[in-house]
């Protein structure tokens, strides 16, 4: 994979202003007026056409999101690319995950990454809508960051979603699991949802209308939820104590897959103990912070037959000095890691066992 490696992206800048834009851009300055001129989320850049982003999209769905494939991809990641580094985290992505529905819909027209952000989510909420056909293999959905969306014959769950929209999923997943209690971890509206449908929601932390008394995983622990049984154990979190800051890695069997999910763990072999020589079809971890210490775990305790880096171009984050991992370095981490199937999917891509 040193192809992979040695690719160097040359993202493009975006179009000139547009009087359609300029349009844009006084209905929505209106919408969001309180605050400076700083805090204004809307650009004077050209948005880029629905038509544009969406092709984009089901050309690169198409492709496999398997590393060894990626080459296919790498036309998709320059554009994707220039569109996130186009996308402030803290004028415009922030702003946008609380904005109402016309001003989120005005900032999608402006800024393709948000539209990216939107239309993979209409994906996998679609996918889940249809149902599997009887006798199809699970599907495992990468929502944004390191939200997964597994959809089985036998039900469907999440973990670590973050998303505006999260709270449509609701009526369709069987439980929520929550690695831990930073923001680009979870969805509390999701988990409310959730609560008050009945459903668990698996968290070590507190949520305000959120009773997860029987799935309040700080601790190891085993669970058996319709027909998926969950384990549950904690990991660290960097070098910050677990008393303060715990990381809940879930590794779940049901529906005919088995998946691990260790959010932004630390990598301490000793603390992923219970895994060893546990079958795992699909693991889902971190960029690491420390370069390479997923290979701690990976391929000596954790073997899995795919295993899928997240937590690639967070827009929440400022820059990749704050942990927004670009694409590149995410493929060069990819080329580097210790399994022979290795996967980076973007937003809305789905993986399958063959």
């Amino acid at each position: 994979m040193n192809h992979i490696v040695k690719y160097i992206f040359n993202a493009p800048g975006f179009p000139a202003r547009c009087i359609a834009a300029i349009l844009l851009l006084s209905v929505t300055a209106i919408v969001g007026s309180c605050g400076d001129n700083n805090d204004n989320p809307i650009s004077p850049e050209q948005p880029t056409e629905q038509s544009e982003v969406s092709e984009l999209l089901y050309n690169l769905w198409d492709t496999s999101p398997m590393t060894v494939a990626q080459s296919s991809r790498y036309a998709a990641y320059n554009t994707i690319q220039g569109w996130a580094d186009g996308c402030p985290a803290e004028t415009v992505f922030l702003k946008y995950l609380t904005a109402d529905e016309s001003t989120a819909a005005a900032l999608e027209k402006v800024y393709p990454a948000l539209e990216c952000y939107n239309l993979s989510f209409q994906r996998v909420l679609d996918a889940l809508k249809n149902g599997l056909p009887a006798g199809s293999k699970p599907k495992i959905w990468a929502l944004y960051n390191m939200g997964i969306v597994v959809q089985t014959n036998d039900g469907n769950y999440a973990i670590d979603v973050y998303h505006r929209r999260g709270v449509e999923l609701a009526p369709y997943i069987d439980f929520y699991a929550i690695t831990h209690i930073h923001a680009d971890h979870k969805w509390e509206p999701l988990a409310v949802a959730m609560s008050n449908l009945g459903k668990p929601v698996l968290t070590n932390f507190t949520i305000d209308g959120v009773d997860n008394s029987q799935y309040n995983a700080i601790e190891q622990r085993d669970y058996i939820i319709g027909k998926f049984n969950v384990h549950s154990f904690i990991t660290h979190h960097n070098s910050s104590p677990i008393t303060s800051l715990a990381i809940t890695a879930f590794y779940v069997d049901g529906g005919g897959v088995k998946l691990l999910h260790s959010g932004d763990s630390n990598f301490i072999a000793d603390e992923f103990a219970s895994m060893k020589d546990k079958d795992v079809d699909f693991y889902i971890f971190r960029y690491a912070v420390n370069a390479l210490t997923e290979n701690n775990v990976l391929g000596s305790v954790v073997k899995p037959k795919v295993a899928v880096l997240s937590h690639i171009l967070e827009l929440g984050h400022k820059d990749v000095a704050n942990s927004r991992w670009s694409l590149a370095l995410g493929l060069d981490r990819a080329s580097r890691l210790q399994n022979d199937n290795v996967a980076m999917p973007f937003w809305g891509d789905c993986l399958t066992l063959n």
